[in-house]
């Protein structure tokens, strides 16, 4: 075999190595950004079971709803630092503005963060909009933007899966009555109702 053979030879081995590798960068980029994306979703899973998140769901939920009927309260949202001892749903805000952020810069995958809190961030949307939309008068539409941005979203991709995003390849769980129950399988036929065979 003459030298330029082997010289070609040689360059083609040195291609496929460096395709394998660019193949094997790419398959790897992809898990650690779908790890990125798990720890983000159990670290904002972790936060929404704080106390202090709780307290401030339940009083967005309940007692905020009719003090934002009282003109006076809306009133305290038009000067610039409201006091947030009579405000702590502006946290909430805060944090919502937060994930909104990681949201829009694709720092998060939409649709696992939608798919978990598409219908709750609307729920808090419509729950908080009285109180953002007072405060738009005085400071802008750029005031918690990002709250706004990640509730559109939840919206428009709640629109997307009515009836949610259930894989359609995968039967539920009432079409599987009775596959696997019985003796000799890990499942016991109580968990289905089954009687014993």
């Amino acid at each position: 075999m003459s030298i330029d053979k082997w010289a070609l030879l040689i360059n083609a081995v040195a291609l496929d190595v460096i395709i394998a590798t660019a193949i094997a960068g790419l398959i790897q980029l992809r898990h650690l950004r779908a790890q990125n994306t798990l720890n983000a979703e159990l670290a904002i899973l972790k936060d929404g079971g704080d106390p202090h998140f709780r307290e401030w769901r339940e009083d967005v939920a309940g007692e905020l709803q009719t003090k934002l009927k009282d003109l006076a309260f809306l009133a305290e949202y038009d000067v610039p630092n409201v006091d947030r001892s009579k405000h702590p749903e502006l946290y909430a805000c805060d944090w919502f503005e937060q994930i909104g952020s990681y949201l829009k810069y694709g720092l998060l995958e939409p649709d696992v963060l939608l798919d978990v809190t598409g219908t709750s961030i609307n729920r808090l949307w419509n729950q908080l909009a009285p109180a953002v939309e007072r405060m738009h008068l005085t400071r802008g539409d750029s005031l918690y933007e990002n709250f706004e941005h990640w509730a559109a979203r939840g919206r428009l991709w709640a629109k997307a899966h009515p009836g949610g995003a259930y894989p359609k390849n995968v039967p539920r769980m009432r079409e599987l009555k009775g596959v696997g129950a019985g003796p000799g399988t890990i499942f016991r036929p109580a968990i289905f109702g089954d009687a014993p065979e």
